[in-house]
């Protein structure tokens, strides 16, 4: 009999380690069941023993072990695949195994005994790559970089390598399918979270057992499929918040293949329209070195126009007169015109008039967005950040009055007053309130696009359906977009603008009331270099990333509790840069919450010792490393 340390593969369980009994045959590598509190789970396989070798500290445990069910594969994973993964869990302070929760489908895992592990190989010789490590960037126009991944995927096939395509999104893939599977349309393999499970096991049984090389192109969970051909992995749109988990571990899927590329010693891309300004600081200190020579300027055939949206004294009114005379144009000569909006809804905030507090969310206390549905009345309050939905006719919780007013401006209000101004023009909404599948948003498209001189008001949803140029684009209330306190804001709204620039045929609008802004004239000029040089000084003056790590501890709860969790915390981080404040937003059933922000220097990541403070905390402390928000 053996006693086996596994770590469960699931996201809700926080050990690191569990013991368990066997007598089957079990290797360390191995995806075995076990039993945990009242189900079943997958787990890995750490340490196998003799009983004879454990009975000192089978002696004085004070719990009976239980007995692992049942053995669903043998050696799953390879080595260098969990070494991948045991680097990136101890980079986000995660148990190993929630880590591998978000590195494999769960689809595959409760499968895995009827999946193979490894494909046949080819016969033919297969040429190994040099020892250096290559990690390049690629910055270029989207249509550019999928003509020269087709070239690279035909060189790798020629070479007896496979390459895997990662993107953030199904829609994205979507967009690159058809032009980079034409001509090898038998060796690329599709994987995505929306295929239903036989699909996805077909696929997978396919990709790894189809002899010829092939193209992968699929989101970053499926990064773990095992393919020994495998010599090249390319994060594209790699500038998209789509890499990071929203939920615990908050994994950077990008970390994760950065370090399988190394392990693996496989080629390495990253690519987008507009580089993440830490990738550009990487490209600086030679840790990354430029497919192709760096672009200092995007040019567009549009012409840029930058539109004062400033209104008469005492009246508001989302659309400037120039702005409105440009639709009236565009209209008349049946041009098509994309509308951008930042937020979704009537108005992104609501306050009472009397007292000026905010309406806040039942659930998380962040503020909640006014919303109607349809062309009618009926409105309520939907908290964007949690999703809780509630009728409107309540009192302020402040001070109990009945005068709530909606400030700011949403996609639902742009739309209204615009076909109140111009009521002859045909307008499409596409946001996620109108759109809750693939179907109806290429059915919004379509009618768009099919519609001279209709005009489409879409927040960022829109931009992964429109595959094709309009004639016009235009980006109407953005400015509130840069009262958001995040340190990576510029760089945001700059990659928004000129992701929508690109979108222009004949003409990109920015109504703007800093209409001397410097992001809106690197924007409309596209001048990377410039925005790159003015946000990394920017950056390096402040003391953020990538000149700081930052990583950030979220506690919430009753009040004293908290507080007094969070100063023996910070007794226990004497030594330490950090910063203790209020958290924008509390969990579910809370009244209370703090963040405390630790400042590392680059090269100080992972440390040992913080590491062993962090991992020892319990579940209730929330660790994030390289937060998206510092707020929350």
């Amino acid at each position: 009999m053996n006693v086996v340390t596994v770590t469960p593969i699931s996201r809700g369980l926080f050990k690191e380690s569990l013991t368990y009994f066997s007598t089957l045959p079990i290797a360390p590598g191995a995806i075995v069941t076990v039993p945990v509190r009242n189900r079943s789970v997958e787990a890995l396989v750490l340490e196998v023993k003799p009983v004879e070798e454990a009975k000192s500290s089978l002696k004085t445990a004070n719990f009976a072990l239980k007995k692992i069910e049942r053995v669903k594969h043998e050696s799953f994973f390879s080595p260098n695949f969990l070494e991948a993964a045991r680097q990136t869990s101890k980079y986000f302070i995660s148990p190993l195994g929630q880590t591998l929760s978000n590195l494999v489908p769960a689809d595959i895992l409760t499968t895995s005994s009827k999946l193979l592990n490894s494909p046949a190989r080819r016969e033919t010789k297969v040429y190994e790559r040099p020892r250096g490590l290559e990690k390049y960037i690629l910055q270029e126009a989207d249509d550019d970089r999928l003509i020269y991944y087709k070239g690279l995927v035909r060189e790798e096939f020629a070479r007896g390598f496979s390459v895997f395509l990662c993107l953030p999104t199904l829609a994205e893939i979507k967009k690159v399918v058809g032009f980079l599977g034409r001509g090898i349309d038998n060796y690329t393999i599709i994987l995505h979270g929306r295929l239903g499970k036989k699909s996805l096991l077909e696929a997978w049984h396919e990709a790894v057992t189809i002899k010829h090389p092939v193209l992968i192109i699929g989101t970053p969970i499926f990064l773990s499929l095992p393919r020994p051909d495998l010599k090249t992995i390319i994060i594209d749109r790699e500038n998209s918040p789509g890499y990071r988990t929203l939920n615990r571990p908050f994994l950077d899927y990008r970390i994760f293949a950065e370090r399988l590329a190394e392990v693996n010693r496989q080629q390495f891309i990253l690519g987008d329209l507009v580089l993440r300004t830490e990738t550009v600081h990487l490209l600086e200190k030679g840790v990354f070195q430029p497919k192709v020579a760096l672009k200092h300027h995007l040019i567009s055939v549009a012409d840029q126009v930058i539109m004062s949206a400033k209104n008469p004294p005492g009246e508001f009114r989302i659309f400037g007169e120039e702005l409105l005379e440009l639709i009236k144009r565009a209209a008349a000569a049946s041009e098509r015109l994309f509308l951008f909006v930042h937020r979704r809804g009537l108005a992104p905030i609501v306050v009472c008039e009397d007292c000026g507090a905010a309406v806040t969310c039942r659930n998380c206390h962040g503020p909640v967005s006014w919303h109607k549905r349809g062309d009618g009345d009926d409105s309520f309050f939907l908290c964007h950040h949690c999703g809780d939905e509630r009728g409107p006719a309540e009192k302020c919780a402040n001070c109990g009055g009945w005068r709530l007013l909606g400030l700011g401006i949403g996609l639902e209000r742009v739309a209204r007053e615009l076909a109140e101004a111009l009521p002859q023009i045909k307008i499409s909404k596409l946001d996620s309130d109108e759109i809750k599948n693939e179907r109806q948003a290429g059915t919004v498209i379509k009618k768009f696009l099919d519609t001279p001189g209709g005009v489409l008001v879409g927040t960022e949803m829109a931009t992964h359906y429109l595959k094709d140029k309009v004639e016009n684009v235009a980006v109407v209330a953005i400015d509130s977009l840069f009262a958001i306190p995040d340190y990576r804001i510029n760089e945001r709204v700059f990659n928004l603008l000129i992701r929508l620039r690109s979108l222009a045929s004949k003409r990109f609008i920015i109504q703007t009331r800093a209409v001397r802004s410097e992001l809106f004239d690197y924007a409309s000029r596209g001048a990377l270099l410039d925005f790159y040089r003015h946000e990394l000084k920017e950056r390096r003056e402040y003391g953020y990333p990538p000149f700081k790590i930052f990583i950030k501890i979220n506690l919430t709860g009753e009040k004293n509790d908290v507080l007094l969790a969070m100063k023996a915390l910070e007794k226990d981080l004497a030594g330490y840069e950090f910063d203790t404040f209020a958290a924008s937003r509390l969990s579910k059933g809370n009244d209370f919450g703090l963040n405390l922000l630790l400042r590392l220097k680059t090269d100080a990541w992972p440390d040992e010792k913080l590491s062993e403070i962090l991992e020892s905390l319990p579940p209730q402390y929330v660790v994030t490393v390289d937060p998206e928000n510092l707020l929350d």
